[in-house]
């Protein structure tokens, strides 16, 4: 078909998914199952993609994919997102009739590199056997391309054509710029229910006349009965041609835009998609040591279970060394017949399987099995044992099991699981049940304040002790150790073991060393981006008039190589204008409505990290209150207390405040912030307000003695009951900022703050 617009090219056909298959001898099924065995891959168009994809890219398909698994009666029984979910030795179902249907890739509505692939099939569980389902994924994009006629380059310069969806969308994100050497490129689109055809855009510079050439369409795809008006897996070729006929005049001729649809074609190509090779204990838990006393250790055995053709799988570790075997490394899928017996003779027996029906020449799963008499015959010690596997896509896994072989009434977990940042949980393992007092003794290491063991009660549920540890020092380090006084009285210590408490936040860019630009603005952040910032200042309305009220300054600090500089200051022209105060706050400039601000105050911090002060250094000079410049300038809701503290000629005050807070209310249009300020109208802040849980503030009345900063501390009260969720801190040079009242030249100079817990 043709018309006289754009086609888009799919050039890429894709069936892509995963093998997911295996199975264990130890799983049995109920009565009335069948398993089902996934196995899908990925056919790529040849003419794209020449070469295959790396372990990386496999595993970020593989993260991607969805997988729904629905009953012909029930409807939707399983969903797994992403390929590790969905069990490598297959999924137990009842018997019956189901579809299987997966999503892989990227849903994206306009990209250069990012697909979408579906995949559905049908299937059957016959009670008692595998069944095995064939998944294939196919391309769920519609594409684009040009076809560029090459006479146009000798009349059309700079040449750009922008083609999107047709849903509405307007701000960029669902069309691509096809310009420079994006010109050879496909596009991928993703077309939803709003979807009415494919807008376009040619502009560029016409060579006859040096003019610009802009004509804008929209393509309609009239073969499709219904919307979306365009097809998925068909490439939309938009042909760019200079004839004697058509609609943009240029030079002695006419551009003409067609557009020809083409269905994608598969090339059987196929690519293998499949989750890293599983490692499992059978019957116990590589994540936690294996412990038992001597003699009683008993039979282990490791499975490995691979989604597809496993290539090398190896063990390695002391044990090896321990049980006399000749080295402590062995490649368990490329050794000898005479290596292998070797190994069987040291209690180390291992059985290569395949599960993968479609494969029968692969060996996709390596059982070892670690004799009972070997592991008893262990004496006391720890030893180690680490299977690594890696399969044809290059995926690797390793896993290890410790084994801890020992005589001890009690044994500790080797790394505990801090809950908080001053609590902390410690578990161990009862091997005697005929011990008591079993706990654990803590210290701290990096404090001579901790020097002595400090004794703390476990409780014991079954084999497992726990013990819940309050009142440590946040971001310290100890060491623990289990402990139990054996049957015959004596006191059992085990081996010492470190960890570390979490340490309290602090505020980011606490000194305000980073610092950059947005255009004119001055931004108390790195990198110039305004929507990336959690300190803000007034500088996004002064800097209309090419002044900056917050600013860094070399020349006084505390420490680092700068401070903060707040200068309050008239912002305009001759009588016209307002005062702005030198500020800073956590939170973000929102926007300027005329000569006033709106500002969102506030940003999240953990409740659980509740400060109790806020430490820092100051230095302040005070400026003096102008009757006609500000004094008579001042909205009429400012407060008569206020306009009384500062009189014409009278000094101005500095203020810092810390504020903890709730966000239960919520602001429509700034719904990020738990606070907004809108200085055009009385909507400011109340510090006793049910949202605020604790308040400080600290007003500086005079100007601070000496040349150097000075320290201060604010502490912080408890006004309201309840958990907060955002901190605000909000420096100003002229406390009645907010109301454009204060002394011209006043100054505060802010640097390096400490949150105080």
């Amino acid at each position: 078909m043709k018309t006289k617009y754009v086609s888009l090219i799919a050039g890429l056909a894709v069936m892509a998914g995963t093998v997911l298959t295996g199975c264990r001898d130890e799983n049995i099924l109920s009565e009335g199952e069948g398993r089902m065995m996934l196995n899908a891959s990925v056919m790529n168009d040849i003419t794209v993609v020449s070469r295959a994809l790396d372990a990386e890219e496999i595993a970020e398909l593989s993260s991607k994919a969805t997988i729904w698994i629905s009953d012909s009666k029930k409807g939707r029984v399983h969903t797994f997102e992403g390929l590790a979910s969905f069990p490598t030795e297959g999924l137990p179902l009842e018997v019956g009739s189901y579809v299987a249907e997966a999503w892989v890739g990227d849903s994206v509505p306009a990209s250069w590199d990012k697909k979408r692939f579906k995949g559905t099939a049908p299937f059957e569980i016959v009670k008692g056997r595998n069944t095995q389902v064939d998944l294939s994924c196919h391309i769920r994009n519609t594409l684009v391309s040009l076809d560029i006629d090459p006479d146009v380059e000798g009349v059309l310069q700079d040449m750009k054509l922008t083609i999107g969806l047709n849903d509405g969308v307007t701000d960029g994100s669902h069309s691509l710029a096809f310009e420079g050497d994006k010109l050879t490129s496909k596009g991928y689109f993703m077309v939803n229910s709003r979807t009415d055809g494919l807008t376009w855009t040619i502009e560029g510079t016409d060579i006859t006349n040096n003019k610009p050439v802009s004509k804008s369409g929209v393509f309609r795809d009239t073969e499709v009965a219904d919307k979306p008006s365009l097809a998925n897996a068909t490439e939309y070729i938009f042909r760019v041609k200079y004839d004697t006929a058509g609609e943009i005049k240029l030079g002695g001729a006419y551009l003409t835009i067609e557009v020809d649809a083409e269905p994608i074609e598969t090339v059987e190509q196929e690519i293998l998609i499949a989750i890293a090779p599983d490692i499992k204990g059978i019957g116990f838990s590589l994540a936690e040591p294996v412990v038992a006393e001597p003699g009683g250790v008993g039979r282990r055995s490791l499975y490995v279970t691979g989604s597809c053709e496993l290539k090398n799988v190896s063990i390695s570790g002391t044990l090896l060394n321990a049980l006399d075997a000749p080295a402590n490394f062995y490649d368990l899928l490329n050794m000898t017949d005479n290596i292998r017996e070797r190994l069987l003779e040291r209690g180390v027996e291992v059985e290569t399987l395949n599960r993968l029906e479609a494969h029968p020449d692969w060996i996709s799963n390596v059982r070892i099995n670690l004799d009972e008499a070997a592991l008893n015959a262990l004496p006391e010690g720890s030893y180690d044992f680490t299977v690594e596997a890696t399969d044809a896509l290059g995926q690797t896994k390793s896993m290890k099991m410790e084994l801890e072989v020992s005589l001890a009434p009690v044994q500790a977990a080797p790394t505990p699981q801090t809950t908080s940042y001053t609590e902390v949980t410690l578990t161990a393992k009862l091997l005697d049940a005929n011990s008591s007092n079993q706990g654990f003794e803590v210290r701290r290491v990096d404090s001579r304040a901790y020097e002595d063991w400090t004794f703390m009660a476990a409780q014991l549920n079954g084999t497992t002790l726990t013990a819940n540890i309050s009142g440590l020092a946040a971001g310290a380090t100890y060491e623990g150790r289990a402990v139990a006084t054996t049957a015959d009285g004596q006191k059992f210590e085990g081996k010492t073991f470190t960890f570390e408490t979490k340490a309290y936040p602090q505020l980011p860019n606490a000194g305000f060393e980073d610092w950059s630009k947005d255009g004119k603005v001055d931004l108390i952040a790195a990198g110039g981006d305004k929507n990336n910032v959690f300190w803000d200042s007034g500088n996004h309305g002064s800097s209309t008039m090419s002044k900056s009220v917050t600013e860094k300054d070399t020349s006084v600090k505390h420490g680092g190589t700068c401070s903060a500089r707040l200068r309050s200051q008239f912002v305009g022209l001759g009588s016209i204008g307002r005062f702005a105060a030198g500020n800073i706050f956590i939170g973000k400039y929102l926007k300027t409505d005329n000569t006033d601000g709106e500002l969102g105050w506030g940003r999240e911090w953990d409740k659980n990290a509740r400060p109790k002060a806020l430490r820092g250094w100051i230095k302040y000079t005070p400026g003096q209150v102008d009757q006609k410049k500000v004094y008579d300038k001042v909205p009429s809701f400012t407060p008569e207390e206020l306009k009384a503290e500062f009189q014409p000629g009278s000094y101005d005050k500095g203020i810092i405040y810390v504020a903890l807070v709730d966000h239960s209310e919520v602001y429509p249009d700034y719904p990020d912030f738990p606070v907004v300020i809108k200085t055009k109208t009385p909507q400011l802040f109340d510090k006793t307000a049910q949202k605020v849980k604790a308040y400080g503030e600290m007003i500086i009345s005079e100007a601070t003695p000496g040349n150097d900063m000075v320290e201060f501390t604010i502490n912080l009260e408890d006004v309201n009951p309840g958990d907060f969720s955002h901190l605000m801190i909000v420096c100003s040079a002229s406390k009645g900022g907010d109301y454009f009242l204060g002394g011209e030249g006043s100054t505060l100079w802010i640097d390096d703050f400490e949150l105080i817990y």
